[in-house]
Formats: C-alpha cells, structure tokens, sequence
C-alpha cells in the first residue's frame, strides 16, 4: 500500500505508511529507504539525513545508505557532502567486494557514472579474484568512453564465450547503418587492431557482423570466407549473409554468395537449395532467357533424383506459371508431384501452390479441390488454416460471399496471425458491403477486379476499379478500390498516379483502415521516386502523431529519425 500511494504520488499517505513500516521492522532497507524516498518528495530532507545517519551508526551497515545520503545531499546541491558519502561507500565495497555490484547499480541509477567506474576499477585492482568487467564496460558505454567499452567488451567475448550473445545484442546500441557512425569507426578500430595481433575468427565473426549492420555485405563476405577457411567447411554463416543481401535486395552480392556456396558446399542438399537461390535471382534479375532457365530447372530435375524435391517442384512450377505463361504445364507437374510425395507436409505445399496456379488459371472448382485436400492431410495444421483461407478468398472472387463468410468466421481465431488478420479483414470488407447492398453488385464487381490482381493482370484491374468508380455507389468501398489503385500504379511505375490515389484516401477517408498504410506508402514514395525528404517526414510525423498503433509506426519513428539526422540506437 506504500508503495501504491508513493507511485500514485499520494506522498502524505505514503509517509503514515512508511513510518509504521520502520517502526516495526527498523532493520528493513526497503523499508528505510521507501521512507527516504518519501520524505524527500515532501522536501522533508532533514528528516531523510538524520534517519540514514542514525541507521549507519549501526554495528551492521547497509552500505547503500551511503548512497542515499549522498543522493540526499545531491537533491539539496550540497555536492562535497555528498562526495564524502559516495567516498564512504566506495572504501566499503574496497573492504567487502561482495557488495560491489548493488552499490555500483546504485550509483548508476542515480546517474553517478564516474563514481561507478572508480568503483569497478578500485575493487578489481584490490582483489584481482573479482571481475567486474561486465558491469564496467556498461558505464563506460553510458560514459560515452568508446574506446575502452569496446576493448573491455571484446576480451570479455574473448575469456567468456558464454557472454557473446549478450555482449553482441549490446553493442547494437552504438552502431548504425552509417559507417561514419563514431560507434561503428571506434569498433572497427577495436576489431582490425586485435586481429592483426592475433587472427581469432571471433573478430572476423563481429567484424562481418558489423559491416552487414552497416550494409557492407561485399565486405562482411571477405570476413566470412576467412571464418570459412578456418572453421572444417561451415557454411552457415555464409549462407546467412547470403539471405541478409538478398533481404535488403543486393541480389547481386547475394548471387555471387549464393555461387561461393554452390561450389564449396559437400552436402548435395545444400548445392541443391544453393542452385535454387541462383535460379531465383537470375528469374528477378532477367539475366537469362526464359529457355535457359527451363532447361537448369529440368537439368536440376535430373541430377538430384535422390533427394526431396518438393522446393525443386515448387519453384519449377511457379517458373512455368508466372513466368512463361505455361499454367497447364505447371499444374500437370504439382499434379504428378503431389501424387508422389511420400510426406503428407510436402503434398500440402504442392497442393497449395496448384490451387493458387488454378485459380490464376481460373480454374476455380480445381483449386477449390486442392485446397481441401490440403486441409484434409494435413488437418490442424498452419498450411492447412491458409489452404482455408485460400478457399475463402478464392469463394469470395466468384462473387459466392455467403460462403466465403462461413469460413472466415472460423479462421478469425486462427493461431497463425497473418491468417487471422488476413481473414478479419476480408469478413469486415464482405459484412460491410452486403448489408445495404441486397444484389451485392459493386461489391462483385470489386472482388472481380481484385482477382485480376491475384492473375496479376494489373491493366485490366486498373480499367475495372476505375469503372467501378464511375458507375456504381461505392461509398463503403472507396478507400479499398483508392488503397488497390495506389498498389497497382506503384507496381505498373505510375508515381504520380499512386501519389494522387493515396492522397485522395487520406483526405476523403482519414479514418480508414488504409490510411497509416497510405501514409507509410506515400513516405516511401517520396523518397524512392521523388527524393523530397520534407514530404516524406510529414507523412511519417502524421502516422507518429495520429495513428500510435500502426503496424509501421516503430518503422515510422526510425524512419523519420534517420532523416532528422538522428543517431539511431
């Protein structure tokens, strides 16, 4: 209860407490200094100083009142008063190096860095057997000293193996992605001295950690073939930094890790997902013929008959359909693969992929038949949640939305999140065009627009929403068809057009549940297509200010800063 009124700042309440509490049980440091505390908020600081000094005229101290009152002092501006306390404390800990770690933390909290640091380094050089390196090289970093937080930092990583994960999610608070960036200069440093001294793959390991923060990824790959020549033919690292490239679309460093990969791998199984990764560039990059491609695919086929397959098939299949406009013979190979599959996880992702190749092909009832069969094999399954949703969706284009909604309600409570909101969005889309609406018209004529998308025949459903605005009432639908046409100008490189489409979604529908995606599109706009740093920072500062729980608001807060020219942490 004291402490409830103390955080409520109900201080006089507090106090009645508080003094009871020490009454009974003088010996209890929260208690005393609960009580400090309070009477220091009633600015009652006499009575804070003559409570602590009576407790440290105890046989037994608890050195952290040293603090307290140096604290109290502090508060008052009595700033040698309080250093004869801090000194009290400090020659404490010297005496009993067990408490070394509560009065440092004390110190810190009250922001007494520089009492701290002589506190860590005083006890250590008194009794060596201590190491409080750790807790040192934080006040260091909370210092600002760089230079030695680092070196403190890289030998604990060093001596301590254990500590690296922690040490490394640390370090993440003083470097950016701008190698100019003080943090990531004064690391580099750090890094390049000692392996000079002695070439430890530790510091290859951070030093590619650091140049992939930084984006580097051409450098961060030198660091990694080092580790990989030392380290028995490990390549997980550098297949991570592989995916880190690809992830921020360096697709062709990504390419030429992938092929360093390919030939160095042992694992079949791993030149196989490596050929993969290859193959799937070369389709993005278009540095190919679509022939050729084919024929590795086929080739792939063919060399690796022992292993699984199902990736091969899948990306194979995808190739057939989406790329050479070849749907019949994509869905005859899924057919023939899935009728082979020795696992019932590897048919349901074949299967998924045919009923999406169907419904591109308009194959509806085909597609609505492997998505059952995807759910029956594979039951509780996340796959099979999506295959359901898939049917929903696929429902909901034919116009059949009575049907779609039966299965949305139940895959609102999906456990996968993403088909949970997926299904929420699409049951509030149906459930609000179809109240008002008895014949459904405009909302048909939507679900047809949006299936052209799903065939990715983006001209044909530009002409459809545009139609649809001029023909039908569509004031429920408005910010979707405006949020759709933004999507499709932004993919079909109209700029101008997706600017005019979001700006009219947030202007006419500000309450719409488009309008922080419009927003964050519209940053990213500004930026990639017309370099106007200002706009960009307005549309950031409105999802910021207006719209807290957004799904883009901690990119939003990043973003802005990074253009402020803030160091982000």
């Amino acid at each position: 209860m004291a402490e409830n009124y103390f955080e409520q700042g109900d201080y006089e309440k507090a106090l009645t407490l508080y003094e009871r509490l020490v009454q009974e049980q003088p010996r209890q440091p929260k208690y005393v200094l609960g009580l400090v505390s309070t009477y220091q908020q009633l600015s009652k600081f006499v009575q804070a100083e003559n409570l602590l000094k009576t407790r440290l005229t105890e046989p037994r101290i608890y050195p952290l009142y040293y603090i307290a009152l140096a604290n109290n002092f502090n508060i008052q501006r009595q700033v040698d008063s309080a250093q004869v306390y801090i000194d009290k404390a400090l020659d404490y800990a010297l005496e009993q190096p067990n408490y070394t770690i509560s009065i440092g933390k004390a110190l810190s909290d009250l922001s007494l860095l520089s009492a701290a640091k002589t506190l860590y380094q005083g006890v250590m050089q008194r009794h060596p057997e201590k190491d409080f390196n750790l807790q040192l090289a934080r006040v260091y970093g909370e210092l600002g000293e760089l230079e030695p937080m680092f070196e403190t930092y890289l030998t604990l990583m060093e001596t301590t193996p254990r500590f690296i994960p922690s040490i490394q999610r640390y370090l993440e608070t003083y470097i950016t992605e701008d190698p100019l960036n003080p943090g990531n200069i004064q690391l580099k440093i750090a890094l390049l001295k000692r392996l000079a001294q002695s070439p430890e793959t530790l510091y290859n390991s951070l030093l590619s950690w650091l140049f992939a923060q930084q984006r580097e990824y051409g450098k961060a790959f030198i660091q990694e073939k080092a580790i990989f020549m030392r380290s028995e033919g490990n390549l997980t690292g550098i297949k991570q930094l592989g995916y880190a490239a690809l992830n921020h679309k360096q697709h062709n460093m990504a390419k030429t890790i992938f092929n360093f990969v390919l030939e160095q791998a042992a694992d079949p199984r791993e030149r196989l997902s490596a050929h993969l990764e290859i193959l799937r560039l070369d389709r993005q990059l278009g540095q190919q013929s679509g022939e050729e491609i084919k024929m590795r695919y086929t080739g792939l086929i063919q060399e690796y008959q022992a292993f699984d397959q199902t990736q091969l098939y899948l990306d194979y299949a995808d190739f057939l359909a989406f790329d050479l406009d070849q749907s019949q013979r994509a869905i005859a190979l899924l057919n023939e693969a899935a009728a082979q599959a020795e696992k019932s996880y590897a048919e349901g992702r074949l299967r998924l992929l045919l009923g999406d190749i169907l419904v591109f092909n308009g194959q509806y009832n085909e597609a609505l038949v492997n998505y059952a069969l995807v759910q029956s094999v594979l039951k509780d399954d996340d796959l099979a949640q999506e295959a359901k949703f898939k049917e929903a969706q696929t429902s909901y284009f034919r116009g059949d939305f009575k049907w779609a909604q039966t299965q949305l309600k139940v895959l609102k409570s999906s456990t996968a999140q993403k088909i949970s909101n997926d299904a929420i969005a699409l049951h509030v889309l149906i459930n609000e065009n179809t109240q008002e609406d008895a014949n459904q018209i405009a909302l048909k004529k939507f679900a047809a627009a949006e299936l052209l998308i799903h065939q990715k025949k983006y001209s044909n459903a530009i002409e459809a929403l545009n139609a649809l605005q001029r023909q039908e009432q569509i004031d429920r639908l408005a910010d979707d068809i405006h949020h759709n046409l933004g999507k499709l100008y932004r993919l079909t490189q109209a700029p101008e057009l997706a600017k005019a489409e979001w700006e009219i979604l947030i202007r006419e529908s500000p309450d719409s549940v488009y309008a922080d995606d419009a927003l964050f599109a519209l940053s990213e706009l500004m930026l990639s297509e017309f370099k106007d740093t200002e706009e960009a920072k307005t549309y950031l500062e409105e999802i910021i200010f207006n719209h807290a729980d957004s799904i883009y608001f901690i990119d939003a807060q990043k973003q802005y800063r990074k253009l402020r020219g803030d160091q982000i942490n």
